[in-house]
């Protein structure tokens, strides 16, 4: 890699002591250092201004190239300049003199292992612009931070009141039928409890059956969750449960109750509390559901032991996790909340270990639940994860459709 020779770089800094200036004053912190371009490869290395955030998630570089003005149907929309990847960093070629910004971010997964991708490319003509631009980046967190939620908590309790008294009702009707007569003579089928099964089918915000849900018993075919297979499955039709069978991949299924037969099936009627609830008592739960009820998500993450990662920590804080996804800060940290205050943070242990067991043992991050927000084929979502400390939740962006059954992480409605 060719170095600048020491004209070119006494050049370059004097083009570049303004945008210092400026940044500086509005306290935006500069350093001074040299730009290795590595596109092509062994570019040459020039002088520059070097920003980074607190936290070492990003990187900021501002150089002074040479680039011409692009013909005006090949000029994009605020992209009027083109620059040569390597004659542009020569001072002598020829073209206008012009500040060049690039902003490096960590990626979604944020390993470390990978260069990170340019967030930001862009050519100014005055120093001014260049300086702003910059100083807009660094405080892009801080204008989209917002306030973490405050349940109402009367409004939650209503809601609980009310899920509650349609599960006793339906418990005590038991409404299920079975579309398939057949099915009656199935041991999986002759075993289903209905008013336990009605107790325990997902509700709506009013307290009735959820519409959309897909309840998975168990696979009639014994093939693992990935795998398309016929199941055993209850869905809701009025005010009527039907139980058939359909082919699902039961592991894309949140409604999944193959690890948690008590929950419908009456040869497992006697599974004990710290079976079904991870605890000995409904009475231990109450610290965990108090804090979460007032929205103390982290406190009470912290009473079970279970840590987050850097991105989760910050959402929970109400903070973007990268600046250049800042905008869907308020959705996020809106559905991490909502998401949270639905589990039973206590279980996540326990959680982790059924889907390890199902896994055969292949450790692997569990989803939970996503942040939604991206059209992207690898979404955002929360994930259950194993440390050498404990249990962990992480934001991971994943394609895969396999989801740790709501039924291993939520609070249970028998004990709520």
């Amino acid at each position: 890699m060719t170095i600048e020779n020491e004209s070119q770089a006494e050049q370059r800094r004097a083009l570049l002591d303004p945008v210092a200036q400026i940044c500086e004053q509005a306290s935006v912190p500069i350093t001074r250092g040299r730009f290795n371009s590595s596109v092509p490869r062994g570019g040459p290395s020039v002088a520059d201004l070097v920003c980074a955030a607190d936290d070492g998630s990003w990187d900021a570089v501002i150089t002074v190239v040479r680039a011409q003005r692009a013909p005006l149907e090949q000029q994009a929309s605020n992209w009027p300049w083109t620059r040569d990847p390597r004659a542009g960093y020569d001072l002598t070629s020829d073209g206008n003199l012009l500040f060049e910004l690039q902003i490096h971010e960590d990626d979604d997964g944020g390993t470390g292992h990978a260069p990170r991708p340019i967030i930001v490319y862009e050519l100014f003509e005055q120093a001014e612009a260049a300086a702003n631009a910059l100083i807009q980046w660094w405080r892009r967190s801080a204008r989209f931070r917002v306030a973490t939620p405050v349940p109402d908590q009367r409004a939650r309790q209503r809601r609980a009141a009310r899920i509650a008294e349609h599960r006793r009702t339906a418990s005590a009707s038991s409404c299920v039928r079975f579309d398939d007569a057949a099915l009656v003579e199935a041991a999986d089928v002759a075993a289903i409890d209905p008013a336990t099964l009605a107790l325990h089918f997902p509700r709506d915000r009013g307290g009735g059956f959820l519409r959309s849900a897909v309840v998975a018993l168990t696979s009639l075919d014994g093939a693992p969750p990935h795998l398309r297979s016929r199941w055993l499955a209850v869905r809701a039709k009025g005010d009527e449960l039907h139980v058939g069978v359909e082919e699902l991949i039961g592991g894309n299924q949140a409604y999944r109750w193959n690890s948690t037969r008590w929950m419908w099936d009456r040869r497992h009627a006697d599974t004990q509390p710290p079976d079904r609830w991870q605890l000995d008592n409904a009475a231990q739960a109450k610290p965990y559901l108090d804090a979460l009820a007032a929205g103390r998500v982290t406190e009470a993450l912290d009473l079970a032991g279970v840590a987050v990662d850097a991105q989760l920590a910050k959402l929970l804080r109400g903070e973007p996790t990268r600046n250049y996804r800042a905008e869907l800060t308020e959705k996020w940290v809106a559905n991490l909340y909502a998401g949270l205050t639905e589990s039973a943070p206590w279980r996540f242990a326990a959680a982790y270990a059924a889907w390890l067991t199902e896994r055969g043992g292949r450790p692997k991050p569990a989803a939970m639940f996503g942040l939604k927000g991206l059209t992207q084929s690898r979404k955002p979502k929360v994930t259950l994860d194993r440390i050498t400390s404990g249990i962990i939740l992480r934001l991971e962006f994943s394609g895969g459709n396999l989801i740790l059954p709501s039924a291993l992480w939520t609070v249970p409605a028998d004990l709520a």
